[in-house]
């Protein structure tokens, strides 16, 4: 069974881990960008995340791997409790470039003087939730209706979407989840068909 992550789980599991990263690379620093359900919960949009999810770094420095691992044993937490899927999609998606709200966050937390966490700001979140919803799984549908985005932000999510997948099956789950999320289709679509 996976262990869900609230708020303060996050924050103390992110502390023990700086701790362990103290003793063990005294001399390094790490900075971390936070993105889907634990930047929900960070931000008090959601209640617990199985998981931390990582847009930055891309890749994960080995000091950083052996800690996650390490606090995934002692805490028996998911193997992969902080992990970079996000950045891996984001770059087999093979984008030229993200639009510039991927760089903004909602908030940073200086965890310790060597682990620093930010949190992606609104809009990426916004716009990656998109990416992820589907009809067949509600997860990041939910996600959506709990961020209540405004009219401009879904424009901007549907925009990012469609730029990394402008199929028709891709569409076509869009206007699903759009309807779901209660948002009028073909305003947002239609544009982007061409």
């Amino acid at each position: 069974m996976v262990k869900e992550l609230g708020r303060n789980e996050i924050l103390e599991n992110l502390r023990m881990l700086s701790e362990w990263l103290h003793v063990k690379y005294p001399s390094e620093t790490f900075e971390v960008t936070v993105v889907g359900g634990a930047a929900m919960a960070l931000s008090g949009f959601k209640q617990q995340t199985k998981d931390i999810d990582l847009i930055r770094p891309e890749s994960l420095p080995e000091a950083l791997k052996n800690g996650i691992a390490h606090l995934s044993k002692t805490k028996r937490l998911l193997p992969e409790w902080i992990n970079n899927n996000a950045a891996n999609i984001l770059t087999k998606a093979k984008l030229t470039r993200l639009p510039y709200y991927f760089n903004e966050t909602s908030r940073t937390i200086d965890i310790a003087g060597n682990l620093k966490v930010n949190v992606i700001g609104r809009q990426a979140l916004i716009s990656l939730k998109l990416w992820a919803a589907t009809p067949s799984f509600a997860k990041h549908t939910n996600d959506i209706k709990i961020l209540k985005p405004s009219k401009e932000e879904i424009k901007e999510a549907v925009r990012f979407v469609l730029s990394v997948d402008n199929t028709k099956p891709r569409k076509d789950d869009l206007e699903i989840v759009l309807k779901e999320v209660g948002f009028h289709v073909p305003e947002f679509i239609s544009r982007h068909t061409k």
